[in-house]
């Protein structure tokens, strides 16, 4: 077999990793050129993931156990993200022509998570994202509810080179686009407040934190080891995305029945364009096995993990005389799970 056979072959069984997919190394495989003739060129993949997401800045109350003058015995209180299921299908071709690789994936994950904390004297609830201007310095019972949506699509080329005869290296080049939509809400009641009216009813906070972005990728995937068809995979890409962040928060209190809620914030319109660095990353082990002479089909099982930065572009407020005064919060987005992966070539 020459030397452009076997390239094509390897991108071939290599087109579902740079979708991080099970990719087959052809450590001991061997064909002629009728073989390699008589290929398609054609990969289809199919994910399910279970995942779980992570984000800095998801904290909505400081429970004190001893009063209301001090922290000095607080506990932050964090809502967290479940874990759920997504999915990820894509397609790979490569070239008969010239051994290069075209590969194209769309991948779905949706999230949520809540949180219910309580408090009973002595114990209080110091509001974390509270406006200043509610003067609103205690509550006694909170629950926080966050979703999350991330949709991404990929689309990329790819070749291979083997550093040895049991490990292939494939870089790969392409360009992400992504959609990242959150919500963070949080509603409280009880507690004091200084303000004209000293009970709390009902104190509504609702956040909105959406960025979609898309730029250039780099990434290279290998695998290690060919033992019967099982062998050990790795991959890892790197994206800038440039796109546009659209943020809104509104904060409503209700102090009294029968009289309308008194609104203290409500930022309507905060959008603004940044790039957002993106890191990708999966390990794994998979299985390969050719059936009938003409079909290529694999399994595999991974850890994967993504990693947005500066994801969390919420605003904290923190001056009640000049009610601009706020601080970004600036937090980073993981999120990581099981990646389980099913390929036919053909």
């Amino acid at each position: 077999m020459n030397k452009k056979s076997v390239l094509l072959l390897s991108l071939m069984s290599m087109s579902g990793l740079s979708a991080m997919q099970p990719i087959t190394l052809p450590c001991t495989m061997a064909c002629d050129d009728a073989d390699a003739n008589r290929m398609s060129h054609l990969n289809l993949f199919v994910n399910g993931l279970y995942w779980q997401a992570r984000e800095e800045g998801l904290d909505y109350m400081i429970k004190n156990e001893a009063g209301a003058t001090f922290i000095n015995c607080g506990s932050l209180q964090r809502v967290n993200f479940d874990w759920n299921g997504g999915f990820r299908v894509g397609a790979g071709y490569c070239s008969p022509c010239c051994p290069m690789g075209f590969n194209a994936y769309y991948t779905r994950f949706t999230t949520s998570g809540c949180d219910v904390v309580k408090a009973t004297p002595p114990s209080v609830l110091f509001p974390v994202w509270s406006n200043p201007s509610t003067n609103v310095i205690t509550e006694q019972e909170a629950q926080a509810r966050v979703c999350l949506a991330l949709n991404m699509f990929d689309a990329q080329l790819s070749t291979v080179f083997h550093p040895n005869d049991c490990v292939a290296m494939m870089p790969v080049l392409g360009l992400r686009y992504a959609r990242i939509n959150q919500r963070f809400t949080i509603n409280a009641n009880g507690g004091q407040s200084f303000g004209p009216v000293a009970f709390v009813l009902d104190d509504a906070i609702a956040m909105k934190n959406n960025f979609w972005g898309v730029g250039p990728k780099f990434g290279i995937n290998s695998t290690w080891g060919s033992w019967c068809g099982l062998s050990i995979f790795g991959a890892f890409d790197a994206a800038l995305l440039y796109g546009r962040f659209d943020i809104t928060q509104k904060e409503t209190i209700a102090f009294t029945d029968d009289v309308p809620a008194t609104t203290f914030l409500d930022i309507k319109c905060n959008r603004f364009y940044l790039t957002r660095a993106n890191l990708g990353l999966i390990l794994g082990v998979q299985w390969e096995k050719n059936v009938c002479g003409c079909y290529d089909f694999g399994l595999s099982a991974g850890w994967e993990q993504q990693y947005f930065f500066g994801q969390n572009q919420l605003m904290r407020f923190s001056d009640d005389i000049n009610p601009g005064s706020n601080t970004a919060v600036q937090g980073d987005l993981s999120i990581q799970g099981l990646t389980v992966a099913v390929s036919l070539g053909f």
